[in-house]
């Protein structure tokens, strides 16, 4: 069986064990969370909800059973937009949830005058796909080794050909496979939580990619400039293009290359990346995955003592998934964000709508974050973590 079937049930045993370990105060337990949580009764209507394409297979997958599990009285429609364009959207008014995976920071929350509430739903990670069919997974049986710095200098236009000797020296056993070809760095063209997260790894792993080109839901790729750079819109579209164009690398959540995992190897396959903290090099495997998010969370209990409510700044969470002391080291929650009142930001008929926000989200807190309602791709949250967000749910109103 290949490593992406035995995810979800691996991973969630996995952090279900670790969660429970972790001591944090105050804000933990999840208050329903158990079966017969109740579902919507009578309450008919929709929803409109859109933002991270990360989260996109995990949210029609939640969608579709939620439709079910109501009797087809309320849909869900999710639009794959992007993080910012999905947060852009639910401030315009124009939609009624958004999801992101980068949180809100202080600034922007004071901004907002805390009319926001803000939770994570799912965890998942961010893998590096590549397309090198002289070093394919299929032809070889192995997989290209990379460093934060050597991702870094592609994407600064510096690591210019996969033959680069800073390449080699991270693949012994490949050097001779890697052809002297130009590297296309594939990137998002859009706003993204996914490219934020990317480029928060690089820049706590990287301090030049810090100070030369930082981290947000967009930056400026050096590699567009001075060597060949290519943009494409949604973690859909920068999977397509690194399957179509050779000698290209991209970033994309796991769910997006586990539904061509066959067609990746036969063209290159997705990289096997180092730890900083602790040296090893991890391919994106069930328990190497869940090892990161639980270390990183037990690294984020240690100094903080306790996980931020969902009126806070989750910014140092973010942080902390992307340098885990040990385990796969880029993984991300993906937050959705929801008003605390409907009426006073003047949706039609609040009442209703703030209803459908809470059932809609209890649901996914509790009866979807089970094995058999998680996408392949995705982990389920600790415990403590979605008793945040059930929390929240009791004081969104309309």
């Amino acid at each position: 069986m290949k490593p992406h079937r035995l995810l979800v049930a691996m991973a969630a045993a996995v952090l279900m064990v670790a969660a429970a370990a972790l001591l944090f105060t105050g804000r933990g337990g999840v208050q329903g969370a158990g079966p017969g949580t109740p579902l919507v009764g009578e309450l008919r209507g929709a929803l409109v909800g859109g933002g991270s394409t990360f989260l996109n297979p995990q949210m029609q997958a939640w969608s579709r059973e939620f439709y079910r599990a109501t009797g087809g009285r309320v849909t869900v429609n999710y639009q794959s937009i992007g993080s910012g364009a999905g947060t852009a959207q639910l401030i315009a008014r124009k939609l009624d949830f958004g999801a992101s995976d980068v949180p809100l920071g202080r600034d922007r929350f004071e901004e907002l005058g805390g009319r926001l509430y803000q939770f994570p739903v799912i965890v998942g990670s961010i893998v590096i796909i590549y397309n090198v069919p002289e070093a394919s997974y299929a032809s070889t049986g192995k997989r290209i080794r990379l460093s934060p710095e050597v991702v870094a200098l592609i994407y600064m236009g510096e690591v210019r050909q996969w033959c680069d000797e800073r390449i080699r020296r991270l693949n012994p056993e490949l050097a001779d496979r890697l052809p002297c070809r130009d590297i296309v760095a594939v990137h998002r063209s859009d706003g993204s939580g996914t490219t934020g997260a990317f480029t928060l790894w690089l820049s706590r792993n990287y301090a030049p990619w810090a100070s030369e080109v930082g981290h947000g839901y967009t930056v400026e790729w050096p590699a567009d400039k001075v060597a060949r750079g290519l943009g494409a819109k949604g973690n859909e579209g920068v999977s397509q293009v690194v399957l179509r164009v050779p000698y290209s690398i991209g970033y994309v959540e796991y769910a997006y290359w586990s539904l061509n995992a066959d067609r990746y190897d036969e063209v290159g396959g997705v990289a096997e990346v180092l730890n900083v903290n602790d040296g090893e090099y991890y391919f994106p495997s069930p328990d190497a995955v869940a090892l990161g998010v639980s270390e990183a969370l037990r690294s984020y209990a240690e100094e903080h003592g306790a996980y931020p409510s969902a009126s806070e700044d989750w910014g140092p969470v973010t942080e902390a998934l992307v340098t885990p002391p040990r385990g796969y080291p880029i993984t991300a929650f993906t937050y959705v964000l929801v008003w605390r009142d409907y009426s006073a930001e003047g949706y039609a008929d609040p009442a209703t709508r703030a209803s459908l926000i809470r059932e809609f989200f209890r649901w996914v807190l509790t009866e979807g974050q089970k094995p058999e309602n998680v996408v392949e791709g995705y982990i389920p949250l600790p415990p403590e973590v979605a008793g945040i967000g059930l929390k929240a749910l009791e004081g969104v109103r309309g």
